[in-house]
């Protein structure tokens, strides 16, 4: 298949383009001018452009889809400019749409299980929900994809990335205190991000398009035992500790899935193995030399 991917710097966007181009498929990446730089990323080929930009409709002359990556993927990010977090979710995604119409391709939006809550529970599903919306009402084929926790190769907390898994694994490697905010038995649905790759690339070449599927694992952990299988994983004698207190909006729940990609025969690896996949990659990492303790 000829591919775009967008946002081909970020954790989700740069394991798609490089998962993808390794099975065969001819792959443009594409990566926001000036944006955020990461070590394991440096290697990849990128053309310059701002997903929001008329010109960026022109990339997808000739492909048979895109993978919208670019965006805002952090609720503490939408939280400081909500503004920002519409344009980058729901006005990206606007344009490329135009440009898939144009072209004869076909859109896959990744969203999030938060923006199956109602009412959207922060600033960042809400951004999501309404660039789902666009999705659904624009005549390009589009699909939506309700991804749950994904955590695995490409998510370093030293670069800046969100994500438990990441940030557990990050304190565990340097020896320090593994700090749980909030509820510590709040569950997330976590999901190996290469099996969120091939997931992705077995619906797009199916064409299942015009749909809202929901890939999840179906096992809800609590933060307080995925934070034990870090420790595990590391090797680590990092203390867990827990500190009550109130959380920003929409991050001191549990978010319950009801996935419908099992029905499609996704599987996600069990969180251990994950976990212990991603204590592999993230360990030679250089953001990671000199801290690992294991």
């Amino acid at each position: 298949m000829r591919l775009v991917v967008t946002g081909a710097t970020g954790f989700l966007g740069w394991r798609a383009a490089t998962l993808l181009a390794e099975a065969g498929h001819d792959v443009l990446a594409v990566a926001k001018p000036r944006g955020a730089k990461r070590v394991h990323a440096t290697d990849l080929v990128t053309t310059e452009l701002d997903a929001g930009a008329p010109a960026a409709r022109d990339l997808i002359s000739g492909r048979d889809a895109i993978l919208h990556f670019a965006g805002i993927p952090d609720p503490a990010r939408a939280r400081a400019d909500p503004a920002q977090a519409v344009r980058e979710n729901v006005g990206t995604t606007l344009n490329l749409l135009a440009g898939c119409l144009e072209h004869g391709a076909a859109l896959l939006y990744p969203s999030t299980v938060r923006a199956a809550v109602e009412p959207p529970p922060d600033v960042y599903a809400l951004s999501k929900w309404l660039g789902e919306q666009v999705c659904r009402e624009h005549p390009a084929p589009a699909t939506v994809m309700r991804i749950s926790s994904a955590y695995g190769p490409g998510q370093v907390a030293w670069e800046g990335a969100t994500g438990a898994i990441a940030a557990f694994t990050a304190r565990a490697l340097e020896g320090a205190p593994i700090v749980i905010e909030g509820d510590p038995d709040r569950t997330r649905d976590f999901v190996y991000v290469d099996d969120v790759v091939a997931a992705l690339e077995a619906f797009i070449s199916a064409g299942r398009w015009n749909q809202t599927i929901t890939l999840a694992s179906g096992v809800a952990t609590s933060l307080r035992q995925a934070a034990e299988l870090v420790r595990e994983a590391t090797g680590s004698e990092s203390e867990i500790q827990t500190r009550a207190g109130e959380l920003a909006e929409g991050e001191d729940i549990s978010y319950p899935v009801a996935p419908t990609a099992l029905e499609l025969g996704f599987r996600s690896r069990p969180l251990a193995e994950g976990i212990a996949s991603y204590v592999a990659w993230i360990q030679p990492h250089p953001a990671a030399q000199g801290r690992a303790r294991a």
